[in-house]
């Protein structure tokens, strides 16, 4: 697989650490050469970036995605 880069933007206000922290977690244990980045930011943003592009948006699904939706969404970039 090549190289990825994810970035979870998240709510520090509204603490949703966890939540990013945990997505983290679950992407660095099913993809091998994948390197995620947590950007703390705040306005209830949970936003997840695949290679620079725009993959999840908390804002327009008003919804936290589901783990297996975010390697979902991945994989179809992948091919």
């Amino acid at each position: 697989m090549m190289e990825a880069s994810v970035s979870i933007e998240y709510c520090n206000i509204w603490n949703y650490f966890p939540k990013a922290s945990s997505l983290e977690a679950f992407l660095k244990s099913n993809f091998e050469n994948i390197n995620v980045q947590l950007i703390s930011s705040g306005g209830g943003v949970f936003e997840v970036k695949f290679n620079q592009n725009l993959i999840f948006s908390k804002k327009s699904l008003n919804r936290f995605p589901e783990h297996s939706e975010i390697y979902d969404l991945i994989q179809k970039e992948l091919k």
